[in-house]
Order: structure tokens, then C-alpha cells, then sequence
């Protein structure tokens, strides 16, 4: 797959979003839930017990509903401000360096939400192939529970966005049944809030 191939693929499916998961909660809200990677929501990770917990929960419920080896797409990006260095971009973490990313288009984000970015933002997306199997991403699950990466994966054959983030993981589904099914299935791992984060 080659960067115009990806953003043909992303308008088929996601044309209502950007390739950034902080927003998936909101503009694909019918087919979004969140899971939370330790008992009682705690956010961060402290002792060894907590991190081989975290890590078997994630890898339990990406392997789940992404598939074993299944054929995915791992997809990052950087935000930059004209004139500035590129801030997102993580130069004290392997777990990213080992993948062979393609840059795709920036987005404008002051035309996308003018409220919340100043002219002059852009959003760098990049992608590469890869086939997801438990225990293969660990590295780069660690980094993002310990706030110090973003990516997010996307299994091409169930329609499935696993993004994981300091916390949890946030999924979008192929639809609001799958989506419920998925949340009965796993609601001890849900939060306790009505709004589900």
C-alpha cells in the first residue's frame, strides 16, 4: 500500500475524521468504546505486577478483535507549526524506529477546527504495514502507556481502530451491534463514567 492508496482507503472508511485518534471518541462516537488498562481506571503503570498486567490486557484484547496475525496498518504523525520544529516526534524512543513509515498529506488544522489550532498548524500523518501478533508490539505499547509515543493500528479486514493512549485503549468498530457486543464482553475493563471515558 502506498500513501495514495492509504488516503483512498482512510475517505472510504473514516472520511468524517482525520487520522488522529484523540478525536476518534468524538467524530466516530456510534462505533467508539474505551477499555482501561488497569483495575479501578488507574491511569499509569508503577510496579512490575502493574506493567505485565497492562501489557496482558491490551495484548488479550488487540489480539481480540484486530486477529491474530492479522494483516494491519500502524499509523502516527507529528503536529508542526510553521517555523518551528515538529513537536510529537519522540527522538528518545526506539519502539517507532524499527517500522518504515510513508509520510502522507498535511492537514491544515486551523481549517479543520479554527477554534482550537491558530494558523499555521499541521498534523503529519505517516503509515506503514506490518501483521499484528501478541507480544510483537509490546515495546511500543509500554512507550504509549507511559505517555511518551502516539499510534494507533488499524486491522484492514474486520474494520477495527485500536488506538492506545495513557490509560487505555480506545476502539472503533465496524458498527454500533459490534460495538456493544465488544463492550458486554469486556465491561469489567470499562470506565465508570456514563460517558465512557
Amino acid at each position: 500500500m502506498n500513501a495514495a492508496e492509504f488516503n483512498s482507503f482512510w475517505e472510504g472508511r473514516y472520511a468524517q475524521t482525520l487520522p488522529i485518534a484523540h478525536g476518534f471518541k468524538h467524530t466516530l462516537q456510534s462505533r467508539w468504546f474505551r477499555i482501561h488498562s488497569l483495575p479501578e481506571s488507574k491511569r499509569y503503570a508503577d510496579t512490575d505486577e502493574e506493567w505485565a498486567l497492562l501489557l496482558e490486557r491490551q495484548n488479550e484484547i488487540l489480539s481480540d478483535l484486530l486477529g491474530e496475525a492479522a494483516a494491519i496498518l500502524l499509523v502516527t504523525g507529528d503536529f508542526h507549526y510553521e517555523g518551528q520544529e515538529a513537536i510529537g516526534l519522540w527522538p528518545d524512543v526506539d519502539s517507532l524506529k524499527e517500522f518504515d513509515f510513508q509520510p502522507l498529506g498535511a492537514h491544515d488544522m486551523h481549517a479543520h477546527n479554527p477554534d482550537e489550532y491558530a494558523p499555521g498548524w499541521t498534523y503529519q500523518a505517516k503509515f506503514c504495514q506490518a501483521v499484528w501478533n501478541p507480544g510483537d508490539f509490546d515495546a511500543l505499547l509500554r512507550d504509549i502507556a507511559d505517555d511518551r509515543s502516539r499510534a494507533f493500528f488499524i486491522a484492514l479486514e474486520r474494520d477495527v481502530m485500536a488506538a492506545p493512549y495513557d490509560g487505555g485503549i480506545d476502539f472503533v468498530l465496524a458498527d454500533g451491534a459490534v460495538r456493544d457486543a465488544c463492550k458486554l464482553k469486556y465491561k469489567a475493563w470499562l470506565s465508570a463514567r456514563k460517558d465512557g471515558l
